[in-house]
């Protein structure tokens, strides 16, 4: 009986949590002085949402959840979003793929605070060299194993230029850390 229980919520859960994405879109853009704090939560299921799921343009949810994120990502979210770098460029913003990978280094920002109760500012640091900083290469690569997983899988209908596939080929086999900041 627990089993089932169990089960039951398993399937149930994600309809319940990303199923009001809509609707707390338009609740954050009601709200005139959108405190980020309040809206952190709402961020991070968006951004789990969007690699949950394939890219659906006529999807409300999947919509909502890509507006979500836009509408925090040139407002103050307590961390930089590295966009810079070799991976960075090989995307193509054509196919979202820019956007995907910021959405991914969101993602993983939040999951560490969250989840793992660290904070990566990705700010800049007195005396280094931004793209040098532990934070920033952690939060690029993080993003970047986000992303590829998302792009290895064609059902996400996200294609991908040869740039691109190389990184996918070196995640695949286990080193894109020792290829990445080349």
């Amino acid at each position: 009986m627990i089993k089932k229980l169990h089960l039951i919520l398993l399937l149930i859960l994600p309809i319940t949590v990303f199923g009001q994405l809509s609707e707390s879109l338009e609740e954050m853009k009601a709200d005139k002085n959108a405190d980020y704090e309040k809206y952190e939560p709402l961020l991070f299921k968006a951004t789990e949402y969007i690699f949950d799921n394939p890219v659906n343009v006529k999807s409300k949810e999947f919509i909502s959840a890509t507006q979500i994120v836009g509408f925090w990502m040139n407002k103050d979210i307590g961390m930089g979003i590295p966009t810079f770098g070799n991976f960075f460029t090989s995307l193509t913003n054509e196919n979202k793929q820019q956007f995907l990978y910021t959405v991914a280094m969101i993602n993983y920002g939040l999951d560490q605070k969250i989840n793992h109760d660290r904070i990566l500012t990705c700010k800049k640091i007195d005396g280094q060299k931004f793209s040098e900083q532990e934070d920033v290469r952690e939060v690029q690569l993080g993003g970047a194993k986000i992303l590829l997983e998302y792009l290895g899988n064609k059902k996400n209908n996200v294609p991908i230029n040869s740039k691109t596939k190389k990184y996918l080929k070196a995640y695949n086999k286990g080193n894109l850390d020792e290829i990445f900041f080349d």
